[in-house]
């Protein structure tokens, strides 16, 4: 049985002002101790980004009044990372793509390090008095696979590099999280890059940014409205939604409205929940991805946080509608409405007078959608869009792929994080 959030819960753990009263109460506890305020860091030596966020420790830590703590972890559990090949691949990927952006380095070598260098490296940061410095030098050397380099590095025996690594884990799945890269600080959580600045804006506001120094790193935005080109081409972007998904709730809108402000096509393909499919999400990953979710909808300006929970039931009604709302093209209506509904409005989606509103609001005409309702033919195409997905190594939603006149992939990302990114790769076909 899969896993339902409720209104109730979800107004709780998304409460702003739930959220005020904790960050107080811990900036108190903070300065009653005395103690240097303390950001932590997960760092996991065979993970892209984390090679790509070590880079940005030792700024890090003279910029601001802190002491950042570098643990270190193995890479996440299964049931974290179902698609364990795929995630590989595409981090690599997607790590070397970002790095220019950041002003960091990452090259992808098309396949992760040599089991062997894997094993010095990890024998060499279990070592290191310095981890904030010597986590990317290290990283460096991993990633080129260059096993001499490692070997001349200290080194501590393998009991106590697993022992080290194992503490690590531990303290990481205790405080709330699965994945490398991680910042930790005072009750919250900050995967990455993609969610430093919001790290970097809390140790401001807590009066901690020394003075004189600057934000090292910013939230990526896209490029300008792109007219089309005089040659006329026109590109697709393939959109990959759940309906269950937080991330594709907050998506919807800006990957809906791409075609206003590029020459692209946009065309739909939803893909069946993970959860519905059998795949386990572990608690401390749904209640991350939520709260990460309420954090960038914020951001953004988009509704979110009055949680119907849609899984089961409800997704299944609107898939069964939405082949029928695209011919009349007004398929991402009917899924922008539904998601609005579920994720930002608190109403319940799965009953007759719930879908029966999703269709008026996306001006479609319930009477003829009451009689095509609950069939079954959605099945096959959902099936079939994720092992689209699959093939370019994409796993989770939402997820793009970008194509040229011919159908070939000319880009493929995962996440709202990267439609910034998307913008940048239309523009590069188009123009290069």
């Amino acid at each position: 049985m899969a896993f339902r959030v409720s209104k109730t819960v979800s107004g709780l753990i998304l409460s702003p002002r739930v959220q005020r009263i904790s960050r107080r109460a811990k900036a108190l506890r903070r300065k009653l101790s005395g103690q240097r305020p303390e950001v932590l860091y997960f760092h996991q030596p065979d993970d892209p980004y984390s090679q790509l966020t070590a880079q940005v420790l030792t700024e890090l830590q003279a910029r601001y009044d802190i002491n950042v703590q570098v643990k270190l972890v193995n890479e996440p559990d299964d049931d974290a990372a179902p698609e364990r090949l795929a995630l590989q691949t595409y981090s690599r990927r997607d790590a070397a793509l970002i790095a220019p952006y950041h002003n960091l380095t990452f090259t992808d070598p098309g396949q992760q390090p040599s089991d062997a260098s894997l094993k010095l490296a990890r024998r060499s940061l279990a070592a290191s008095s310095n981890l904030p410095k010597a986590a990317a030098e290290i990283g460096e050397a991993y990633w080129s696979d260059d096993t001499d380099k490692l070997d001349r590095t200290a080194m501590v025996s393998d009991d106590q590099t697993e022992r080290v690594f194992r503490e690590g884990t531990r303290l990481r799945a205790t405080l709330g999280h699965y994945l490398g890269a991680t910042f930790f600080f005072e009750g919250e959580w900050y995967w990455g890059l993609d969610r430093l600045p919001y790290l970097e804006e809390r140790l401001a506001e807590a009066g901690l940014r020394l003075s004189g120094c600057r934000q090292i790193t910013a939230f990526q935005t896209r490029p300008e409205f792109m007219g089309s080109p005089s040659n006329g081409k026109r590109l697709t972007v393939e959109f990959y939604p759940s309906a269950r998904s937080p991330y594709t709730a907050i998506a919807m809108a800006e990957t809906l409205d791409l075609p206003n402000h590029y020459p692209v096509n946009l065309t739909l393909r939803p893909v069946l929940p993970m959860v519905m499919r059998n795949l386990p999400v572990p608690p401390k990953k749904r209640l991350y991805i939520l709260r990460d979710s309420k954090r960038e909808a914020d951001r953004v300006g988009v509704p979110f946080g009055k949680i119907v929970d849609p899984v089961g039931e409800p997704v299944r009604r609107v898939y069964s509608l939405f082949s029928w709302a695209e011919e009349q093209g007004k398929g991402g209506a009917l899924l922008k409405e539904f998601a609005d509904m579920a994720w930002a409005e608190g109403l319940e989606t799965g009953s007759d007078n719930g879908m029966k509103q999703v269709c008026k609001r996306a001006g479609l005409d319930w009477e003829t959608a009451s009689t095509i309702i609950d069939n079954k033919d959605w099945e096959g195409w959902a099936e079939e869009n994720r092992l689209q997905m699959l093939k370019s190594d994409l796993w989770g939603v939402p997820s793009y792929r970008l194509l040229d006149e011919n159908g070939e992939e000319l880009y493929a990302c995962w996440g709202r994080d990267r439609i910034w990114l998307l913008a940048h790769e239309i523009q590069k076909a188009l123009t290069g």
